[in-house]
């Protein structure tokens, strides 16, 4: 019976290679994750009180509706909305904060985020973590991200450049209040309508620039800003193999983070998140916001370009077809 098998299953291979089932060599399907990312359609700016809708548009060459949004909580100088001239080159700016796109001759966009928080808090610290702290971040949801059991890597890549960056330490400051960050961060979020957990999510973040450290560090702990009680996981910059930022200097982020993904939902059920939820069939990426944000008095400003989100699916199992009677022994 031993030999019997083997022989079927050198069959069955030889028939599915013949019939097509199993191709040899075979490249793993890969997909781009993000819409618009070569931002030509636009933005939604958003009204700096959460959940409070949209205020306007930054419109250039886009007929179609915008993909990103710009998320400007807390800001007491949101942008309002501004057209271009059709050229993808436009800037939209105020006392407190600045957005910006050129687009080079090979069609590349990018990106400048500029935040200068001193005209946000009239000068003064933040006094207590409890108090709100300004944010400008592009985001946009993820609509059709294979379930984190179907990825065979999840490459993001980007380069990005610190163009300017000053601390305004006053009397008061203690790095654990007043600090400037610019990150990408996804969500986890468990997808499977109808089951118990659905609906809830973890935050990954990519750590590109705290101006308290040469390289961000590792940080694992509760959220306690507008989404309180979900879990942040930032394995730090180091561990992703950033490097200190230069002014001036560009930086190219290239990295699979799917092994870092698994290490965050191991980490979020080992530490009573996602508890209803157990399968990692059911979660997959369904959020990406990448931007500032600053609980200090900073002026500061990222410059971005090149970005990509990329699944690479792993292949199904193949199943041998079944014979319709089973061969001679």
């Amino acid at each position: 019976m031993v030999g019997t098998t083997r022989r079927w299953t050198w069959r069955a291979l030889v028939l599915g290679v013949l019939t097509g089932w199993l191709v040899p060599g075979r490249a793993a399907e890969t997909r781009e994750l993000l819409r618009d990312a070569g931002f030509v359609r636009g933005f939604t700016l958003l009204a700096p009180q959460a959940g409070a809708g949209a205020v306007g548009r930054i419109a250039d060459r886009a007929v179609l509706e915008p993909i990103w949004e710009v998320a400007q909580w807390h800001s007491r100088f949101p942008f309002r909305g501004q057209s271009g001239d059709g050229s993808g080159t436009w800037r939209v700016a105020n006392e407190a904060r600045w957005l910006a796109a050129a687009t080079s001759a090979a069609g590349v966009t990018t990106l400048t985020l500029g935040v200068d928080t001193r005209p946000e808090y009239g000068g003064r610290l933040r006094a207590a973590a409890s108090e709100p702290w300004v944010h400008l971040l592009l985001q946009q949801s993820i609509e059709d991200a294979p379930p984190l059991t179907r990825l065979a890597a999840l490459d993001l890549c980007f380069e990005f450049q610190l163009a300017e960056a000053e601390t305004f330490r006053a009397e008061g400051y203690t790095p654990g209040l007043h600090a400037a960050q610019f990150q990408v961060v996804l969500t986890l979020n468990h997808t499977r309508r109808g089951a118990p957990g659905f609906g809830d999510y973890l935050w990954f973040v990519v750590p590109l620039y705290d101006d308290r450290h040469e390289v961000p560090p590792a940080y694992v702990a509760q959220d306690f800003a507008v989404t309180q009680g979900k879990l942040i996981f930032n394995p730090g910059g180091q561990a992703l193999g950033l490097r200190p930022l230069r002014v001036g200097e560009w930086q190219a982020f290239a990295g699979d983070l799917r092994p870092w993904l698994e290490q965050a939902l191991e980490t979020a059920w080992a530490r009573g998140y996602l508890v209803q939820g157990r399968e990692r069939a059911d979660y997959r990426v369904a959020h990406l916001n990448l931007g500032w944000e600053v609980p200090g008095l900073n002026r500061v400003a990222m410059r971005v370009r090149g970005l990509s989100l990329r699944a690479r699916l792993a292949e199904e199992v193949p199943v041998a077809p079944v014979p319709r009677e089973r061969p001679a022994e």
